[in-house]
């Protein structure tokens, strides 16, 4: 449900996060930047309505789709359109930011277009959490690094690292 309670609540979760050097760290793997914009939508939310948004901005963006629970925020990056990337059909009229980004589940990097940009564009999710070489152990969540991060984490407690890193 999207109530004005749960929009703070996802704001206040992203500013935790950017508050906290090791999500920020994280974040900064990903292609995240200081002074990025963000831009916060709803699953349902057009495609075309939010990269109106995005245009706004005329640079890379902070995508954070809110699908509705508690803590279930979704980061993603989403470049400038630029005419380095080869042009692809518009996204179909009616299309989600759910849809989008579910279309981009299959590819590490989704390029797209909707009708009013004369070029592609590329998106791609920063992961929540990131695997690491011990089974059944994950790196905390970026929820849980801000929270562990408030509460006072040991120096020596595990943080995400990005796939590429050592």
């Amino acid at each position: 449900m999207n109530t004005p309670e749960h929009q703070m609540r996802a704001m206040q979760h992203v500013e935790r996060l950017l508050n906290c050097p090791e999500a920020r760290t994280h974040l900064i793997a990903y292609g995240w930047t200081e002074g990025m914009p963000v831009v916060f939508v709803q699953r349902s939310d057009l495609a075309d309505e939010v990269m109106g948004f995005v245009s706004v901005h005329g640079r890379a963006v902070l995508l954070v789709l809110d699908d509705g629970q508690a803590d279930g925020l979704q980061l993603w990056r989403i470049t400038v359109p630029s005419p380095l990337f080869p042009k692809v059909s518009p996204l179909p009229a009616g299309t989600t930011s759910s849809e989008l980004c579910f279309r981009q589940c299959t590819e590490k990097l989704l390029l797209f277009r909707v009708a009013f940009w004369s070029h592609s564009a590329a998106i791609h999710e920063i992961p929540c959490f990131v695997r690491i070489e011990w089974p059944r152990q994950a790196s905390p969540s970026p929820a849980d690094i801000g929270e562990a991060d408030r509460v006072g984490r040991a120096a020596t407690d595990e943080v995400p690292r990005p796939p590429h890193a050592g």
